[in-house]
């Protein structure tokens, strides 16, 4: 599933998706991507293309369900679409809305200090 985010952006494309628990991954090739557990093992991810345009971002996402089966080849049981990617999608792109509000639309923390959190 592709999306694109149009400028201004609130952070670099890097910073945005490891703020959302995306770790940067390097393929052979040398490309970026970025990858997220969806649950406790290793598959089912999500992974993450991105590439810059026109000050934007264009995201695009897939879900990897297993690993590659087969030696030397990148081949694997990716979904495109579907309940996973959707949700994955609205939660990349409501984080992308939030971080864009101006500072004064942001709801403030009410800071308690170290021990007004400790003990509620």
């Amino acid at each position: 599933m592709k999306q694109f985010f149009p400028a201004p952006l609130p952070d670099h494309a890097r910073n945005i998706l490891r703020r959302m628990g995306y770790a940067e991954q390097r393929t052979r090739r040398g490309q970026i991507s970025y990858t997220r557990r969806a649950g406790t093992n290793r598959f089912p991810r999500y992974h993450v293309y991105v590439e810059d345009r026109d000050g934007g971002m264009q995201v695009n996402l897939h879900v990897d369900q297993k690993e590659a089966s087969y030696s030397g080849t990148s081949a694997h049981g990716g979904e495109y679409e579907g309940p996973l990617v959707t949700a994955e999608m609205q939660r990349i792109k409501n984080f992308v809305a939030v971080q864009s509000r101006p500072a004064a639309t942001k709801p403030k923390k009410e800071s308690k200090g170290f021990w007004g959190n400790l003990l509620g």
